[in-house]
C-alpha cells in the first residue's frame, strides 16, 4: 500500500508534545506521563526502552525488535522480560511496513480493553500503530512514541487526539475502522 505524499507529511508531524532527545530526563518524563495517566502505551523499541530505563512500565508496549532499520540488541529483550515479570502477557501480530492491519487493530483494542499489561510483538513494523493506539486508548491515557532523530512524543488521549488519529487512519485506508467507529477502551 502506498501512502499519499500529503498524508506522509501529516504523519511526520508530532501528534502531541515533542520532548527533544537533549531534553529528555527521568524527572521530565515522569512529570508528563504519571500526571493523571489512565494507561501508558509505548510504541516503538526505543520509546519502550527509554520508559523502562526510567522504571516506567507501560500497560502496552508495541515493539518490532528493530530500531532505525537495525535489529535491536538483546538488552531490550532482557528488559522486556522485566515487563513479563510484572504480569505482562506477550501477544503478536503481523503488520507489514507502511501499513495498519486489521490483525494489529484487533490486538491493540484487545490489549487496551483489558486490565492486564501486554507486550505486542509486531512481525513487520510498528511505526503506524501509534494511530490505533491513540484511537483505542481510554481518555487521559498517554501514548509515547519516537519522532525519528528528534525525540519522544507524548500524546495525552482525549476526544481531539482520538479524532485526529481516526482521520489519519481513514486517510490511509478508508476501511480500517469499519465496525470500530466510536469504540474506545474503558
Amino acid at each position: 500500500m502506498s501512502i499519499p505524499a500529503d498524508i506522509l507529511r501529516e504523519l511526520k508531524k508530532p501528534l502531541g508534545k515533542l520532548i527533544l532527545d537533549s531534553d529528555i530526563t527521568e524527572e521530565k518524563i515522569r512529570k508528563e506521563i504519571m500526571n493523571n495517566s489512565h494507561k501508558i502505551i509505548a510504541v516503538g523499541d526505543h520509546s519502550t526502552d527509554k520508559l523502562i530505563s526510567f522504571e516506567i512500565f507501560p500497560d502496552l508496549a508495541i515493539v518490532d525488535g528493530i530500531e532505525r532499520r537495525q535489529k535491536k540488541s538483546a538488552s531490550l529483550i532482557d528488559k522486556m522480560f522485566l515487563l513479563e515479570g510484572r504480569n505482562t502477557t506477550k501477544i503478536s501480530c503481523i503488520n507489514p511496513p507502511g501499513s495498519i492491519t486489521q490483525e494489529a487493530i484487533i490486538s491493540i483494542k484487545f490489549a487496551l480493553s483489558s486490565s492486564k499489561n501486554f507486550i505486542l510483538q509486531v512481525v513487520g513494523e510498528e511505526d503506524l500503530l501509534t494511530l490505533p493506539a491513540c484511537y483505542f486508548a481510554p481518555n487521559n491515557s498517554m501514548v509515547c512514541y519516537g519522532q525519528p532523530l528528534k525525540g519522544l512524543v507524548l500524546v495525552k488521549i482525549n476526544d481531539s487526539t482520538r479524532r485526529k488519529a481516526k482521520e489519519l487512519m481513514k486517510s490511509i485506508n478508508s476501511k480500517l475502522l469499519t465496525g470500530y467507529d466510536d469504540v474506545v477502551a474503558v
